[in-house]
């Protein structure tokens, strides 16, 4: 049973956060070291929990807060680093790469690059009201949709801090150490994103760009415990599906960050077998509680499989990398 995990995390230094500040005001400085490194200590904490396979992404916002000639700069350095230990590591990493999403068309042409001449297997979009003030809904955005589409590469949403705006209004008057993981990975950020997927589907993203596939983490966002309700109560008449039809269309969900049986099961239940994906959110999460969850799932091995790693090889297209790295084993 190959182990593929798919939202692992990294960042270059040109785009860290300060210390104090971003990650580290929630993590502390110490997750600094395990970001920045994508060799030795990445690939022995793998092979400490029995992780094959990473596929890695920059934390938010990455390129996506910068202006865009600053950004597309920043893009390229961080995604050509990426990129090497990649081709150094070809068997153990893969990479997603980082966009510069203040000008869409060029985000869309370094999808291009990164895809073709560094053999990326898609791209991660931080949920965009935070840096870029608007959701992909926007029409600004829909050259990059159709690029995600024409290169048939997916596209990984993943949740981005609040904007300043909504930090004023939902998280004024907290301490500190309580606004921060509330508007981020305790609660806050995941909403916004599960809103940005629905945004999505009630705007007819998904009718317009029909063989967009899309990639959310944290068992969907909160969406699959919800998706019942959804469909009740959200009628767009405009709409060819309904939303839980465009999510067994388009849309896949990773176990990231969620090392408890619920919410996995519930997600599996929803969408079925075929569209979970195993991810640690490392080293925001840890190796060893992601494979203690894998290995607990009550599954039937065939089914565990598609989980720990079958459907991600098929999603992304890696049948034909592990065949050539291990003709013997794949």
């Amino acid at each position: 049973m190959r182990t593929i995990a798919i939202e692992e995390h990294f960042w270059a230094p040109a785009l860290a956060a300060r210390p104090g500040t971003g990650p580290l005001a929630v993590w502390g400085q110490l997750i600094d070291a395990s970001l920045r490194d994508l060799g030795g200590a990445r690939l022995a904490d793998m092979d400490a929990n029995g992780i094959d396979f990473q596929v890695i992404s920059h934390v938010a916002p990455g390129a996506q807060g910068l202006a865009a000639v600053d950004g597309i700069a920043r893009a390229r350095e961080a995604n050509d680093l990426l990129a090497a230990a990649v081709q150094e590591h070809p068997s153990r990493f893969g990479g997603f790469a980082t966009l510069p999403t203040s000008d869409p068309a060029a985000a869309a042409d370094e999808l291009s690059r990164a895809c073709g001449e560094l053999g990326f297997l898609g791209a991660m979009v931080h949920s965009t009201l935070g840096s870029n003030d608007a959701f992909l809904d926007d029409p600004r955005f829909a050259p990059l949709l159709e690029r995600f589409e024409q290169l048939d590469v997916p596209l990984y949403l993943h949740p981005a801090p609040p904007s300043a705006a909504l930090r004023s209004v939902l998280y004024d008057g907290l301490p500190p150490a309580v606004a921060a993981p509330l508007a981020t990975g305790a609660w806050g950020w995941h909403a916004e994103a599960g809103l940005h997927v629905l945004r999505m589907v009630a705007t007819g993203v998904f009718d317009r760009h029909p063989g967009l596939r899309l990639i959310i983490g944290h068992c969907g966002e909160m969406l699959p415990f919800m998706l019942a309700r959804i469909d009740a109560m959200l009628s767009v008449p405009a709409l060819k599906l309904s939303p839980s039809e465009y999510f067994l269309r388009n849309v896949w969900v990773t176990t990231s960050g969620l090392f408890s049986l619920p919410p996995v099961l519930c997600t599996i239940q929803v969408l079925g077998i075929d569209r979970v994906m195993f991810s640690v959110d490392y080293p925001f999460g840890g190796n060893a509680e992601g494979r203690a969850l894998l290995d607990a799932l009550p599954l039937a091995p065939a089914d565990k499989a598609k989980v720990a790693g079958g459907n991600a090889e098929r999603v992304l297209g890696l049948s034909a990398l592990f065949e050539f790295c291990h003709p013997d084993t794949a």
